[in-house]
Formats: C-alpha cells, sequence, structure tokens
C-alpha cells in the first residue's frame, strides 16, 4: 500500500503512528469465535475500539484510522482503499459531475437498467465501416438501383473529406462543417444530409451497434427559397420534338414524346418497356421499382401522345449512348453547357418536361385529383405548384403536335 509515503512526508515515525491504533487478536469467551480489535485514541481524544472477524479488514480500518490521524482532518485527507489510481480519478470526476453524492449511486443503477443495454460495441472506422455499407448495398433488395448509387457516391465523399474517424466519434459539428465546405446548392447539401443520415442508420442497426445515436439528427441545412418550376414554351416543346425526329432517324423520339406528354421521369422512362404499354386502354403501368416514390401508378395516354407511340411502336424508350444523343438534341434547340462554339447556350431546366406536361395536363382537366393520380404528386403539390403556368390556347397548341409522317 502507498502508507509509507505519506509517513515519510508527514515527519512522523512509522512507530509512533503505528502506536497510536494497534490490533490485538482475542477469543471471545462466550463464542470461542477468533476475532481481531483496533483500538486507539484519535486526535479529537476519541477513543477507539472495534472488533473484525477478518484480519484484512482490521487492518484496513488501522490504515485508515492512521491517515485520518496524519492528514489532520484536511479536506484532502488520504484513506485507506482498494480502487486503483485511474479509479480514484474517475471517481472524482464522477462526483464533480453530480449535484450530490448521493446520486452517484442512482446514476449506477440507472445505467445498469437502462443505459448498459444501449452501449455501443467497439466502433470501426470510417473507412472500414463504408467498406461494409457498400457490400450490404450490394447485397440488399430492400433499395432501389438508382437509391443505391446515390448512397454510394455521398457517403464516398463523406468519408473521403472528413478524415478516418472513428464511427462513434463524429458529431453533428463534424457534419456541419463537412456540408459548410461543399461549395453546392441547398437542395444538395440537404440530400448529401440524407444519405449520410441513412449511412448512420445502417451503423446503429443490430447486429452492429457501432453509435448511440444518428449526428444527422441535430443537423439542421437551410434549403432556401425553392425556385418554381420551369416550362418550356409550345414552340420550344415543337422544335425539341422535330430535333428528335430528325435526330438519328428518330432514335430518342419515344423518349422525348413520353416524359413530354406523359409527364414521366428520366429514372421512370429508363426502365419502361413496351409491355407495360397499353395502346388498347391507352395506359401505361409503371410498377413500384420504377417510380420515384416506390409506388405503382397508371398513366393515362392523351391522343397526342398515342400518335407518337404508335409512329414509334416497338423502338426502344432508353437506347444505349442516351445522354450524349439528348444532349445533342438539345444544344440544337439552345441548351447545353456554354462553349466557344456555342456561347449562347441556356442551362436545361431540372424535370423541365414533366414539370411542362404537368402544367398542360391540369391546364386541360383542370382537376387537382386527376393530375395527381396521374404524375404520382399529392394534390397540395399540383396546387401549388402548377396551376396557371400555362394558359388555355397554350394547351390547344401544346396537344396539336403531332408527329411529321414516316
Amino acid at each position: 500500500m502507498r502508507t509509507n509515503r505519506v509517513w515519510q512526508q508527514s515527519g512522523a515515525s512509522k512507530n509512533s503512528v503505528r502506536d497510536r491504533f494497534k490490533i490485538s487478536e482475542f477469543t471471545n469467551p462466550r463464542t470461542a469465535s477468533k476475532s481481531w480489535r483496533v483500538a486507539g485514541i484519535k486526535r479529537d481524544g476519541g477513543r477507539v475500539r472495534e472488533n473484525f472477524f477478518d484480519v484484512t479488514a482490521a487492518r484496513c480500518r488501522q490504515v485508515e484510522l492512521q491517515m485520518e490521524w496524519l492528514a489532520r482532518q484536511t479536506d484532502t485527507s488520504v484513506r485507506a482503499t482498494k480502487l486503483t489510481e485511474t479509479q480514484l480519478r474517475l471517481a472524482e470526476v464522477a462526483f464533480n459531475k453530480l449535484d450530490a453524492d448521493d446520486d452517484l449511486l442512482s446514476a449506477v443503477d440507472y445505467w445498469r437498467k437502462h443505459g448498459k443495454k444501449h452501449s455501443v460495441a467497439e466502433s470501426p472506422r470510417l473507412d472500414d465501416a463504408l467498406k461494409e455499407f457498400c457490400g450490404w448495398l450490394d447485397g440488399t433488395q430492400s433499395l432501389r438501383d438508382r437509391t443505391k448509387s446515390n448512397l454510394r457516391t455521398r457517403v464516398n465523399v463523406f468519408v473521403n473529406l472528413l478524415g478516418n474517424h472513428r464511427i462513434s466519434d463524429v458529431t453533428p459539428e463534424i457534419v456541419e462543417s463537412f456540408l459548410d465546405k461543399r461549395f453546392i446548392s441547398p437542395a444538395s447539401k440537404d440530400n448529401d444530409k440524407r444519405a449520410i443520415s441513412r449511412f448512420f442508420s445502417w451503423c446503429i442497426e443490430r447486429p452492429r451497434r457501432w453509435a448511440a445515436s444518428n449526428p444527422c439528427r441535430d443537423v439542421h441545412v437551410e434549403r432556401g427559397e425553392k425556385p418554381p418550376p420551369s416550362v418550356l414554351d409550345v414552340e420550344t416543346c415543337r422544335r425539341l420534338l422535330g430535333e428528335a425526329q430528325r435526330y438519328k432517324d428518330g432514335r430518342l423520339a419515344p423518349y422525348v414524346a413520353v416524359c413530354l406528354f406523359g409527364g414521366l421521369r428520366p429514372f421512370e422512362t429508363s426502365r419502361l418497356t413496351w409491355g407495360a404499354v397499353n395502346i388498347t386502354d391507352n395506359e401505361i403501368r409503371l410498377e413500384a421499382s420504377q417510380t420515384k416514390t416506390g409506388r405503382p401508378r397508371v398513366v393515362s395516354i392523351c391522343p397526342t401522345l398515342r400518335a407518337w407511340l404508335a409512329a414509334y411502336s416497338g423502338q426502344e424508350f432508353y437506347p444505349s449512348n442516351w445522354r450524349k444523343d439528348f444532349d445533342a438534341i438539345k444544344t440544337a434547340v439552345g441548351y447545353g453547357t456554354p462553349a466557344e462554339e456555342n456561347p449562347d447556350l441556356k442551362p436545361w431546366p431540372e424535370d423541365v418536361l414533366r414539370h411542362t406536361a404537368i402544367s398542360h395536363f391540369f391546364r386541360l382537366t383542370g382537376s387537382y385529383g386527376q393530375a395527381a393520380e396521374q404524375f404520382g404528386n399529392s394534390e397540395a403539390i399540383i396546387k401549388t405548384h402548377y396551376q396557371g403556368r400555362v394558359n388555355s390556347e397554350d394547351t390547344k397548341r401544346f396537344y396539336a403536335i403531332l408527329p411529321n409522317k414516316r
């Protein structure tokens, strides 16, 4: 024990301290049991006379009384204890965090009942967790391919830019710092946060339990005011469809037509086959795996779209090299990335074919319910974003755009 050093520092001899508190062995005359008695006199004159059945306990009490006498009753009095140096330091920190000393036992009891079962296992570092996450993405059937690709890309950027922290050490402040360094739109930052949050939710789930909480839960991203949907004017629609017919013998004409008159998203069109097109009943059925919302829907085929489908029956909706071909068609009507040879090109508005389709459909039908069912939106979205975007004359001209005879 550490008592020798304390005695030397106190300036008292070992023998003088030991003389104050002695251990004596005796036998109880009534029970014939052996005991050890600690006896002595404290500094305040109080007499100590205590019996112990165990000699070790008696020696611990002797040392405690000796230390109490040496400490002269100061705040830093020394006590005999079986705690290690680390345990003593932890105990001091714990008591300093509590309002009352008695709260320590209550805190320990609460932890054993409620906290211990939720404690995390040893947490891996981000790069190792990312490898396992990507492996899970490859094997799971619960997510669509597009969702998997989005999660894989965004989480990979997060891990590469952040540094190799342990999963349990990532805080909301660290996530916010990462987002602040991303020079992207507020909407893209929000999408980054959602992907990172999904990654941490996976880390928390059983059997991993690599973190106790999701750091993204306390991260708020200001998305700013969202711009209104862009709608192509009728003349631009006419030119776009005309270029689609001329380019490579109408290779992308079915794609442009089904997006512009049916309002399908590019992702939905990429999975569309002629087996889902019911010309007899004027319907296109999209399965849950094809839609953004994960819910199936039926898209009605208007007479204009029917004419375009009939003109290009059996032709692929989403042929190979679609991106390159569609960029060429957009450039022909004045959209794309400005360059030396085309400095006046305008940026292509996001989802503009779908926005145009919804705006004209609502003007034609005047029904929030029909528009919501046709395009897979809520009635509130239709009312907020698509009401009054086009006029009746424009809609009449829009639906009059028919394919040239082939």
